[in-house]
């Protein structure tokens, strides 16, 4: 999960520059970014503390997404992955401890 997050935060980045910078959509999309890149560095920290090493590895999410041409399909591809991680994530939360399930949950 931790490498689709890691794709997504980098996919997105290419997607901010199908739009104007500082624009409303471009503003969106950073957040979005931001929000990833964050779970990123979260589920990193749970892995760590679990006394885990982890992939620095990006998904093949990212691959797919950046082939993806045109604003509105970038976006469309983009709602369909998110989609598919809270999915993802969902089914995940019941085995989780209760402090990474708190956090995911937040």
């Amino acid at each position: 999960m931790l490498e689709a997050e890691r794709a997504g935060a980098k996919a997105l980045v290419v997607y901010m520059g199908s739009f104007e910078r500082n624009s409303d959509a471009w503003k969106t999309l950073r957040a979005i970014q931001a929000d990833e890149a964050h779970n990123c560095a979260l589920m990193g920290k749970l892995i760590e503390k679990d006394g885990a090493a982890y992939s620095h590895a990006t998904g093949k999410f990212y691959d797919k997404a950046v082939a993806v041409k045109g604003a509105r399909a970038q976006l469309e591809f983009l709602v369909r992955g998110l989609k598919c991680a809270v999915k993802r994530f969902e089914a995940e939360l019941p085995g989780l401890d209760p402090a990474a399930h708190e956090l995911f949950t937040r």
